[in-house]
């Protein structure tokens, strides 16, 4: 009698502790999900192409240059015996153009060159050039600046803010995803806690009918009851073991769903906390359905996404509105000229200004129509309509999001209380038609239909409160406060299963 007491407690002490304890938690399934998803990098190539972008834009600020080096000889026939009817020509040119951010441009141009002239040998020396070979040297600089379009460079800036918006939706875009995963595991996490709950009671359920075929069949041999008793205790046990193998193959079916979420292996061990998760349903704080709704709009996603696409549709707007005005632009140009047979000479007089250039002028072009640049404002004009016409849809689908998941979590909230009520009551009225039907006050078909709704009541009961809690998650996700909360619980308890 001291071993069969003492048994069960040793064999347990054997077993150790992590098999007994471990349970994989919500925060470790979400995680594993948000690690392995081969979704998230493949969407966080559009965060690095956005960066590409800008730094396509940033080259509308590079310098330009430009070189040339020529050499021509030409020798054509001349009427006049005066004329040269050789040239030989020889050119160095280069040029610097450097865009500002305020959309103004400075070019700097350098053009060197050696002349010679050949004359027919009956061209008396008088009559030819007198600097022969001629060096020349002009630099010039000259400095344009828009007065209406391109003023300021909208070009660049609102090209670079609208890049830089486009970037931060990308960013907003990859936690959108990271929220859908979420939610997608949390609603697989309770579905499995519930299948796994109603495997429990359907074991339960089958061995409640053993007892009670044990104890028909003892009952048969001493003749208090009839064959057709025992055999309604076979029926039962028969319809229990059916009820478990439907419950176990939901349960395995709910935890591969579940692992091939995180990517794992179909029957890779995954238990779930059958009170777990990240929020509790005993700490709900009463809210107005408006105080939830401003909630979201300051942290979830997808208002972040809008948000960042309406900046970047005001930047695309303002670029087209400028690109449709017309050029005028005020150019002004300063620079050297210098003449001589001495190379370095001509060089050297090039860098002052005695001989010199220089102007003011503003230039004007426009195009007629302008059918390519109102087509365009037209195009951002659209944009920035569909991203305010997507905030209204998103603020509402968020909103409806938010009261379903209100009403449910009230409504469930309800249920679980009366199903528990219900269950407890069932569980006392079936021990207390046991007690009459070991009397001989009770029938066999009595007996089994009291069994029947006590394992409906503790099915309902499990399901609701499993219920519950995913109303409670997914009151909390549209709240946007289930990836904080993740974020913020970066040490889960130590006998939860670390998924991997």
């Amino acid at each position: 009698m001291f071993w069969t007491r003492i048994l069960p407690v040793f064999l347990m002490l054997l077993v150790p502790h992590s098999v007994l304890a471990e349970t994989t938690s919500l925060a470790d399934v979400i995680r594993a999900t948000l690690n392995n998803s081969p979704d998230i990098p493949v969407n966080a190539l559009s965060i690095d192409n956005a960066k590409i972008e800008q730094q396509r834009i940033e080259g509308m600020l590079d310098s330009n240059v430009s070189m040339r080096l020529g050499y021509s000889d030409e020798k054509v026939p001349t009427a006049s015996a005066f004329a040269a009817n050789k040239t030989q020509y020889s050119q160095l040119s280069g040029a610097l153009t450097k865009p500002f951010e305020n959309g103004s441009t400075l070019t700097g141009g350098l053009n060197y060159n050696r002349t010679k002239l050949t004359y027919p040998s009956s061209t008396p020396p008088t009559f030819q050039s007198s600097i022969n070979p001629s060096y020349q040297n002009q630099i010039d600089l000259t400095y344009r600046y828009p007065l209406l379009r391109g003023h300021g460079n909208p070009a660049y800036h609102d090209q670079m803010t609208a890049s830089k918006q486009d970037e931060q939706a990308a960013h907003w875009r990859v936690e959108m995803l990271k929220e859908q995963l979420a939610e997608q595991a949390t609603v697989l996490y309770f579905q499995l806690t519930a299948n796994n709950l109603s495997y429990k009671l359907a074991k339960d359920a089958v061995y409640r009918a053993k007892k009670l075929l044990k104890y028909q069949k003892m009952r048969e041999q001493f003749g208090l009851i009839e064959r057709a008793d025992r055999l309604q205790a076979e029926a039962l046990l028969a319809t229990r073991r059916m009820e478990l193998n439907i419950t176990e193959a939901t349960a395995i079916q709910g935890k591969t769903n579940l692992n091939r979420l995180m990517l794992r292996a179909p029957n890779a061990f995954l238990n779930p906390e059958l009170n777990g998760g990240i929020f509790s349903s005993n700490n709900i704080v009463e809210l107005s359905l408006d105080h939830l709704l401003a909630e979201a709009e300051k942290s979830r996603p997808a208002f972040r996404v809008i948000e960042a696409n309406l900046d970047a549709s005001d930047a695309r707007l303002a670029a087209a509105r400028n690109q449709h005005e017309t050029q005028v632009d005020l150019v002004g140009q300063v620079g050297s000229r210098s003449l001589d047979s001495s190379s370095g000479t001509a060089l050297a007089q090039g860098f002052t200004l005695n001989d010199r250039f220089v102007s003011l002028s503003v230039e004007l072009s426009d195009t007629l129509t302008g059918n390519r640049t109102k087509a365009s404002i037209r195009q951002a004009e659209l944009s920035r309509q569909q991203a305010m016409l997507e905030q209204i849809q998103t603020r509402e689908s968020v909103k409806s999001a938010l009261a379903s998941a209100l009403t449910t979590l009230n409504s469930t909230q309800k249920i679980v209380i009366s199903a528990k009520q219900r269950a407890k009551a069932e569980n006392s009225k079936f021990n207390a038609e046991m007690k009459r039907y070991r009397e001989g006050r009770s029938d066999t078909a009595t007996i089994i239909q009291f069994e029947g709704e006590l394992r409906k009541a503790e099915l309902q009961t499990a399901v609701q409160e499993a219920s519950l809690k995913l109303a409670v998650h997914q009151l909390e996700l549209a709240r946007g406060n289930l990836l904080p909360a993740l974020e913020a619980d970066k040490h889960p308890n130590h006998s939860h299963k670390e998924v991997k």
